[in-house]
C-alpha cells in the first residue's frame, strides 16, 4: 500500500511541476506586455521604469525553481519516459490560459493538436 500512496503522489508532483510551469510562462507574457523599454533611455531608467515587469520575471524564476524541486521529488520514482511527456500538457494549458487572459485565438488546429495530446499521455501512460 506504501508503494501505490508514494506513486500517486510522485506523479502529483510532476502534474504540479507542469502546472507551475505553464504559470511560470504566463506570469512571463504578462511581464512582457507591462515591459516598456525606450532605447534611447540609460539602463538605470530603464530598470526603474519597469520595476513591476522586472519583479514579475522574478517570480516567475523563483516558480521555475519550485517546479524542478517538484520535478527532481517526482523523477524519484516515476520513469522519465512517462513523466517527460506529462510536460506536453503545459502545450494545452499555455495556450488556453493566453486565450483567456490575453485574449490570443485558438485555431482549429489547436484544439485537434490538444485532442492528440491528451490521448498520446494516455496511451503511454498504459
Amino acid at each position: 500500500m506504501q508503494v501505490i500512496s508514494m506513486f500517486n503522489i510522485n506523479y502529483l508532483f510532476v502534474l504540479t511541476s507542469v502546472v507551475i510551469i505553464a504559470c511560470g510562462q504566463i506570469i512571463f507574457k504578462y511581464a512582457a506586455k507591462e515591459l516598456h523599454i525606450d532605447p534611447t533611455q540609460a539602463y538605470v531608467a530603464i530598470l526603474r521604469a519597469n520595476v513591476y515587469p522586472f519583479g514579475l520575471v522574478t517570480i516567475a524564476l523563483a516558480l521555475y525553481l519550485i517546479s524542478t524541486v517538484a520535478w527532481v521529488q517526482a523523477l524519484r520514482t516515476v520513469p522519465l519516459s512517462i513523466a517527460f511527456m506529462f510536460n506536453s500538457i503545459a502545450f494545452i494549458l499555455v495556450p488556453i490560459a493566453s486565450s483567456l487572459l490575453f485574449h490570443e485565438p485558438i485555431s482549429r488546429h489547436f484544439i485537434l493538436g490538444m485532442a492528440l495530446i491528451i490521448g498520446g499521455i494516455i496511451l503511454i501512460s498504459r
